[in-house]
């Protein structure tokens, strides 16, 4: 699933029928789901901002990030930008049976490691001279895409693998292509609760699942004994409770932290479980 932004323009080389690297361009905001299945992918912002949202897992991306994104469900909300302009995007895209090919059946050692650690679904690294003139290097053949042949894509995308490999000391690296296809299946309550106070609908939730909605609604009243939209509102509404009276925070930032984006909504329902306003409630306890 894909909501393509406005003006949304891409351009893609394929090997074997299959996109392995492209660049888009288009007019934030806008929000973009996708789904990671069987593949790794190198994301780097040329330009833009956005809040990834995985799982069980949040990340702020902007410009001059790059990031590794394993086999996973995202949703990613690209924020507008102070000038208006376009957002750019490069990504890379591996495939097991495109990896077998381009190394001739022969994978690197740690492809094929044994009980791998257990990679985060984004790993963000930092931009080093060899990257910035490997990603120059690609901003030129999206200029000459006549240049571009199956040979020439094999090789850059080897020498991404070499350069990640080569100079990530940490092994995340490592990680995320060991476990390429050994993507964690989330319970179901937790990725419901690692999201309950984020900016997400519901069809964000049943696009983590990997559910259609209908069938998301479903599982969730057989696991929670109600609805999502009850479910949600009222655990938004205990944790709200609880920073009305704990903290002194102002009641419009506790409702956003809580995930309600109108204050007025928030007050009256509010009020409709504990029959006093926001307010109210705060003057009484402190009282």
């Amino acid at each position: 699933m894909s909501d393509y932004a406005k003006d949304f323009k891409s351009h893609q080389f394929q090997l074997f029928g299959k996109n392995v690297m492209g660049r888009a361009t288009f007019t934030p905001p806008t929000k973009i789901s996708s789904s990671n299945h069987d593949q790794v992918n190198f994301v780097y912002v040329a330009q833009g901002q956005s809040r990834l949202y995985a799982p069980q897992h949040q990340y702020q991306l902007q410009t001059g990030d790059f990031v590794l994104m394993k086999c996973e469900n995202f949703v990613n909300q690209w924020l507008p930008n102070e000038d208006d302009s376009p957002n750019e995007v490069i990504i890379l895209h591996y495939y097991p049976d495109l990896l077998t090919y381009i190394y001739n059946e022969q994978l690197p050692s740690f492809f094929t490691r044994k009980n791998p650690p257990e990679p985060n679904p984004v790993e963000k690294f930092h931009v080093n001279d060899l990257m910035r003139h490997y990603i120059e290097g690609l901003r030129y053949y999206f200029n000459h895409p006549d240049l571009i042949d199956d040979d020439l894509l094999k090789v850059k995308l080897q020498e991404l693998i070499l350069i990640l490999s080569r100079t990530d000391r940490s092994g995340r690296v490592e990680a995320i292509f060991s476990s390429l296809f050994q993507s964690r299946e989330y319970k179901f309550k937790e990725i419901i609760h690692s999201n309950l106070y984020e900016d997400l609908k519901l069809e964000d939730l049943a696009h983590f699942s990997g559910m259609s909605l209908s069938s998301f609604k479903r599982k969730f009243k057989a696991v929670f004994g109600t609805s999502p939209t009850q479910y949600i509102r009222s655990k938004r509404l205990e944790k709200a409770e609880r920073l009305i009276k704990s903290t002194e925070d102002r009641i419009s930032d506790i409702a956003y932290d809580c995930g309600f984006n109108d204050i007025g909504y928030f007050s009256k329902s509010f009020q409709a479980v504990y029959k006093y306003s926001p307010t109210e409630y705060r003057k009484m306890h402190v009282s």
